[in-house]
């Protein structure tokens, strides 16, 4: 903006002198365009045939998952797109205004779908053929009478806390992970954020990982991967911080897509899906740590955690959500969304594991054979572990809990088989999982990375200048507009990213020491010390003397009373001081006394009290302060007397005299 922005006025309102951005012509004043060739030159145009090419190499580039648009072209690419299904035939092309309204109009016709009667017949009987009474809605359901409220246990995942949890974690996502399950993946996937993903937010990245794989065989993981990278990039898992399948593949992905990324700082990646499932799991096994509260049940998680895997990708773990897809009770209790502990009759949902689960693997499981119902199954399985009641009768819930729960915790052997291979189920379903047949591959760090950064930059460098070197050949093979795509041909293979967990956490643990350090030592009070001058030695011994025990402050205490005897041993006492190391040695030594109370051992704890009475006494205890020294001044007489005389410690003091003086 101009810094003199406003016009200039006069008293009568009048613009005197316009602004630098206004200005205004004469009346009568004819406007002439400059003649300059640019306004007459050819602007960006693109011709039908051009345009018509670059919609279609876009459309199959938008649905191959394996491709990600890397440079948006300047052209509205939002009305190259035909958002109707059905191109609109305008009512004037087929029935014109003359011949409908005007002179010429004809006389109104019905319009039939068929030109003939038998037409109609065979039309009419062709819908009868496919008309399906269950699907018809207009009709009258007879409904059995619901006496209570549905259970609202079994609306687990759905609640608005929830949704708002999976919203936050959508929004804040630049890469989003949608896990399922290898026994049920078509049964466990979130369609809705699918769709909701595709519609609101494309430019986000969606993958899919298949969790448990140890659960299910190699073939049927397979099968299901190659179905389900169709749609998108899917990755097979099995979640375990010892020994873990398919995590190199997954990280390297994740590099990939933070090597798209070059304009941000770092990328998020979030974890969704159905409850139980394993998210958290996952995220503590890329982590190598337990970051992320996890537990064999649904509804662990109950708010959004971040968590940091690399310097430029950090992860995002959510709460389970559901979208009500129309499945019974028994299928969202099979699915593990629900605790079995609540339910309140799991007996009435038994007959879905009998239907889902092999006989033969309930035989080996429970140690039971040729069961009749789903009462007599109970039945056997209590009386086999022993679970009565009283009077002999069994306990059918417990029971009953302890099977969905096994059910729920892949104690019983089950998966859905893969479209196109229900025969195959039938007969090998006893393979070995892809994590016992095949060795995962764990990410690979470069060798010669640096804490700055300096090679991954380096690399950047490179890759943009190969970038733009092969540029055109990109927009050739592509479209003839300038748009480039990129592909993410190999999933597994690529290590662009050199990062090393076990550095970065090390890294980290010595950051977070440091910084342990620095505030400790600001909470400390800080002790500074200046040279010692010719006044400042009073304040030096009352700083040194708050350190000192209680011997030593009572030994470097100048009493001003001048009969007041000191019994301190001096040399220990004021042996941190160089300066009276050095006057010690120019002075003789004649503490008699000194030696004494050194020699004699059994008045060290007996001077030590009274040399701590002495110094912390009160000046208005005279009385005791004399007394204390009178048997200070015998005892320390006495045990001179004892040192000259070793035969004198056994009596008393006043024999000791007279022997001494005979």
């Amino acid at each position: 903006m101009y810094k003199n922005f406003k016009p200039i006025r006069n008293k009568k309102g009048k613009i005197v002198k316009a602004a630098p951005f206004q200005g205004w012509l004469n009346s009568g004043t004819v406007a002439r365009v400059e003649p300059n060739r640019k306004w007459f030159g050819n602007t960006r145009i693109v011709g039908q045939e051009s345009l018509q090419k670059f919609q279609e190499n876009l459309g199959k580039v938008m649905n191959d998952p394996f491709h990600v648009v890397m440079k948006q072209t300047k052209l509205p690419i939002s009305l190259l797109q035909e958002k109707g299904k059905q191109k609109r035939v305008h009512v004037t092309d087929t029935e014109s205004f003359d011949y409908t309204f005007g002179k010429k109009a004809l006389r109104k016709k019905p319009k039939l779908n068929a030109n003939s009667i038998e037409d109609l017949v065979a039309d009419v009987q062709e819908r009868e053929d496919k008309y399906e009474p269950n699907k018809d809605r207009d009709l009258e359901k007879e409904e059995i009478e619901r006496f209570e409220n549905p259970n609202p246990l079994f609306k687990a995942g759905q609640s608005h806390r929830v949704w708002g949890e999976l919203y936050k974690v959508i929004d804040s996502s630049d890469v989003i992970v949608q896990v399922v399950d290898a026994r049920d993946p078509q049964g466990t996937r979130c369609k809705h954020v699918e769709q909701f993903l595709k519609k609101e937010k494309p430019h986000k990245h969606l993958v899919c990982v298949i969790n448990k794989v140890d659960l299910v065989p190699t073939w049927v993981t397979r099968k299901w991967i190659s179905e389900l990278s169709k749609e998108m990039p899917t990755v097979a898992f099995h979640a375990s911080i010892q020994n873990s399948f398919g995590k190199g593949a997954l990280i390297n992905l994740l590099r990939q897509f933070a090597k798209l990324h070059k304009d941000k700082q770092q990328i998020s990646v979030g974890f969704i899906g159905y409850p139980n499932v394993g998210k958290s799991s996952l995220v503590n096994t890329l982590r190598k740590k337990k970051v992320c509260k996890t537990a064999p049940l649904a509804g662990e998680t109950k708010v959004w955690q971040y968590v940091m895997l690399m310097r430029r990708i950090y992860l995002i773990d959510c709460p389970g959500v559901v979208y009500p897809q129309g499945d019974t009770q028994t299928d969202i209790i099979l699915k593990g969304v629900v605790r079995v502990e609540n339910v309140k009759d799991p007996e009435n949902h038994i007959q879905g594991v009998l239907d889902k689960v092999k006989p033969e693997h309930l035989e080996k499981t429970y140690g039971i054979s040729d069961w009749k119902d789903i009462e007599d199954f109970l039945q056997m399985i209590a009386f086999k572990q022993g679970r009565l009641l009283r009077g002999g009768e069994p306990d059918l819930t417990a029971v009953a809990k302890q099977v969905l729960n096994d059910f729920q915790r892949a104690k019983l052997p089950y998966f859905v088989p893969p479209p196109g291979c229900e025969e195959r189920a039938k007969t090998e379903y006893n393979e070995a999982p892809i994590n016992e047949l095949e060795e995962d591959e764990d990410e690979q760090a470069g060798d010669d990375e640096t804490e700055d950064g300096e090679t991954e930059e380096n690399e950047e460098e490179e890759e943009e200048k190969k970038s733009t070197e092969g540029g055109e050949n990109d927009d050739d093979n592509l479209t003839d507009i300038d748009s480039t795509c990129s592909g993410l041909t190999d999933l597994s293979g690529v290590s662009d990213l050199a990062e090393d967990l076990e550095q970065i956490e090390e890294e980290e643990e010595r950051v977070r020491k440091e910084e342990e350090d620095e505030k400790k030592q600001k909470q400390m009070p800080k002790m500074t010390k200046r040279g010692r001058g010719k006044r400042a030695g009073k304040k030096n011994e009352a700083r040194k003397r708050m350190g000192k025990t209680i011997v030593e402050a009572a030994g470097n205490n100048k009493s001003s009373s001048e009969n007041v005897v000191d019994f301190t041993n001096k040399k220990a006492a004021k042996k941190n001081n160089m300066w009276k190391k050095k006057l010690e040695k120019k002075r003789k030594n004649t503490g008699k006394m000194a030696d004494a109370s050194v020699a004699c051992e059994d008045l060290k704890f007996f001077e030590r009290r009274l040399t701590e009475v002495i110094s912390y006494m009160g000046p208005t205890c005279t009385r005791w302060r004399v007394a204390l020294l009178v048997v200070s001044l015998l005892t320390a007489i006495s045990a001179y007397d004892w040192i000259q005389d070793p035969d004198l410690s056994s009596v008393n003091y006043f024999s000791s005299k007279i022997r001494r003086q005979t």
